[in-house]
């Protein structure tokens, strides 16, 4: 019967970049349910909002881009936020198969609130990183999912 190897080195699960991705992913999505709770946004909800807010009249396909998503799986997110009353969807004036969004009056004076409640929650996420760490922690996420044509 083999032994079990102890020293795997830059083998070892816990020297795995994307264990230690996910296991830090795990910990942040807990943290922003919980900072996010009364105003029930999830990660991906929020960044919808953020996006409408930082470009009022974006059409759906650009927004789907802009995230990363598939329009399959943004169709019901967009439903929801015009049902709670955060988002509004307009035909485009010349073409109807386009839909522009904006933030509904409630959710737009929302939105500074919860920008602060994520950079609350970042804060303490990140909160064993020095300013430097962060940045360069930024910077090095952007190098691996960031589109060098953008």
């Amino acid at each position: 019967m083999d032994e079990p190897t102890t020293d795997l080195g830059e083998d070892a699960l816990d020297a795995q970049i994307g264990y230690n991705l996910r296991r830090a992913s795990a910990l942040a999505l807990n943290d922003f349910a919980v900072e996010m709770t009364e105003a029930s946004l999830r990660p991906v909800t929020y960044a919808m909002l953020a996006v409408i807010d930082e470009r009022p009249g974006i059409r759906a396909a650009e927004l789907c881009r802009l995230l990363g998503m598939k329009s399959a799986n943004m169709a019901p997110l967009l439903a929801e936020l015009e049902e709670r009353g955060l988002i509004e969807r307009d035909d485009h004036a010349e073409d109807r198969r386009v839909q522009e969004l904006s933030l509904t009056e409630v959710a737009r004076a929302a939105m500074p609130a919860w920008r602060r409640q994520v950079r609350r929650h970042e804060d303490r996420f990140l909160q064993r990183l020095t300013s430097k760490e962060r940045a360069t922690l930024l910077r090095l996420l952007r190098l691996i999912w960031v589109d060098e044509a953008e």
